[in-house]
């Protein structure tokens, strides 16, 4: 009796391996955008945010400092609240926008707010302030960082433009994880959920034991500079580090976390983040290209920062974006000899293992000097699928027929 044989087959998108079954010639393939591909990413980034929160709970719970717990049963309830829609419309009601997107916010929140608290309870740590070493790094480079802000204080409406622009990193961030769940994006809006945890992170664990007052409160700059340039520029950041380092008990509020990160810079890891998150979407690649040139020039009169804070960033960023170009390739799953042996449960029969065909012109012939086997004819067709990030593939599909 005829019957269908399929075989497990390299699919020309996917480039990896996936058992074909069943007579009605669908294909169970992982797919570049598919769930399974942006799984390995999403795990890593809830591991990351689980390391940070293990950490700031080290952080106070070693170091004198008070909790604000009305914050904190907000924070409790605001996260129950995001886990909770990402695994119900995950599991139970599947919409993958809406899963992915209060997946994603949720890990930044934790992660996010975790870094906060690192930023702020390390400054208990009293490490020493290394704003010397970044000062002669400067200079060493060439940069004269005092005569760069006294340009910028000359010209203010430049000065607040860029206090806009730096004012701005976190409004791109949420906005830009919102549009490309909208888009489907769900590889791309994981790989930034990825860079954005394993940047905060790293870069506030590293002011824990290597922190820096700023170039403004280093350099000690004229009255006259800080007038002509925006109200807090480069120092809004000190009431909050004189507060932590010094005060007797001060009190941690989920409600009021600020950075206090000089080096190396956060805001030079997340522009770049940013603006490579949208390649592969051309418009909205050169609109945050426009947008954060500024953010990044921003980051000395506005930020504080000293320039060599700005390559200690771009570093960083292109670390996390190499761990999540590695995420991007998982380990491909090896088919043993015996999947290809087996018929599908729908029909067909089972390919004994010392059948031994041999390829005759554009088919698969069994051996004609064995007798009594059947002749084992190849075809090759095409079948479109969408992927979860809305894209068009085709998968070549090959099937043997028994005659």
């Amino acid at each position: 009796m005829p019957g269908e044989l399929w075989d497990a087959r390299w699919t020309t998108s996917a480039g990896s391996i996936g058992t074909l079954g069943g007579a009605t010639g669908k294909a169970a393939i992982e797919r570049p955008g598919s769930r399974a591909s942006h799984a390995l990413k999403q795990r890593w980034c809830w591991l990351i945010a689980n390391l940070a929160t293990a950490f700031a709970a080290s952080l106070m719970s070693t170091l004198t400092v008070a909790i604000d717990g009305g914050s904190v049963e907000i924070a409790a309830i605001t996260l129950l609240f995001l886990v909770t829609t990402n695994l119900v419309y995950d599991k139970w009601r599947p919409a993958p926008v809406l899963s992915n997107l209060c997946g994603a916010v949720a890990v930044l929140f934790v992660s996010i707010g975790m870094a906060g608290i690192i930023s702020l309870v390390g400054l208990r740590h009293n490490a020493t302030f290394i704003d010397d070493t970044l000062t002669r790094a400067d200079q060493y480079l060439g940069f004269d960082t005092p005569s760069m802000i006294a340009w910028f204080a000359d010209h203010p409406v430049c000065s607040e433009i860029l206090k806009l622009a730096y004012a701005s990193s976190f409004v791109q961030l949420f906005g830009l994880v919102v549009l490309l769940s909208l888009l489907r994006r769900f590889d791309k809006l994981w790989e930034l959920v990825f860079v954005c945890s394993f940047t905060i992170v790293a870069s506030t664990t590293f002011s824990v034991f290597w922190p820096a007052i700023g170039a403004f409160a280093h350099y000690d700059y004229a009255a006259g500079i800080h007038e002509r340039l925006p109200m807090g520029a480069g120092l809004y950041h000190l009431s909050k580090l004189d507060y932590f380092r010094n005060a007797a008990l001060p009190v941690v509020s989920f409600a009021n976390l600020h950075g206090v990160v000089t080096f190396p810079s956060f805001h030079c890891c997340l522009a770049l983040m940013t603006v490579f998150a949208a390649t592969g979407t051309r418009w909205l690649f050169w609109t945050l290209v426009a947008l954060n040139v500024p953010v990044l020039i921003s980051t000395l009169p506005i930020g504080g920062h000293y320039v060599i804070d700005l390559p200690a960033g771009a570093l960083l960023w292109l670390a996390a974006a190499a761990a999540a170009a590695m995420l991007n390739r998982p380990e491909l799953p090896r088919a043993s000899f015996g999947d290809f042996q087996s018929a599908p449960a729908s029909g067909g029969r089972r390919v004994l293992q010392n059948e031994k065909p041999r390829r005759e012109g554009r088919g698969l012939r069994s051996d004609p000097r064995t007798s009594g086997e059947p002749i084992v004819e190849a075809e090759t067709s095409r079948e479109s699928c969408t992927d979860d990030d809305g894209m068009r593939r085709q998968n070549v599909v090959r099937r043997n027929r028994i005659n």
